[in-house]
């Protein structure tokens, strides 16, 4: 384990599943000789240990520390990814009859809830107090 391995785990930890560019941008200030490769080869690693999950959408790949069956609560207005545990029963439901309804056994499952979080909700309220409207991001 490198210095190097260590901040990158770091910072998948610290920020809020973030894409390689972002890990990258904030470890090399501390190690500028670092390459963004290195930070793939490492997050890849992670996730080949399963200690990160990729999260594939359509702008960029994003690195979830949280393993454990969850939901990620999308905001359709500022992008933000929140995890979300109160689900398990809702996954193990599902998960028991994909089984015993359709004789499927899932490895693996990714649960993406898209909506508004309570920040642009509350913003939306203020600014329709103001007059002005909170407009998504592209």
């Amino acid at each position: 384990m490198t210095p190097q391995r260590l901040a990158i785990a770091r910072e998948v930890l610290v920020q809020d599943h973030p894409t390689a560019a972002e890990v990258y941008e904030a470890v090399r200030d501390r190690f500028p000789t670092m390459g963004l490769a290195t930070v793939y080869a490492t997050l890849n690693v992670m996730v080949e240990r399963g200690l990160l999950r990729p999260l594939a959408f359509e702008s960029a790949v994003r690195f979830d520390a949280n393993v454990t069956p969850h939901a990620n609560l999308i905001c359709t207005a500022c992008g933000r990814i929140t995890d979300y545990d109160g689900c398990d029963d809702v996954l193990r439901t599902l998960r028991d009859r994909a089984a015993t309804d359709a004789g499927f056994e899932l490895e693996q499952q990714r649960l993406d809830l898209y909506g508004r979080c309570a920040g642009c909700m509350a913003m939306d309220v203020s600014a329709s107090d103001r007059g002005q409207s909170h407009s998504p991001i592209a």
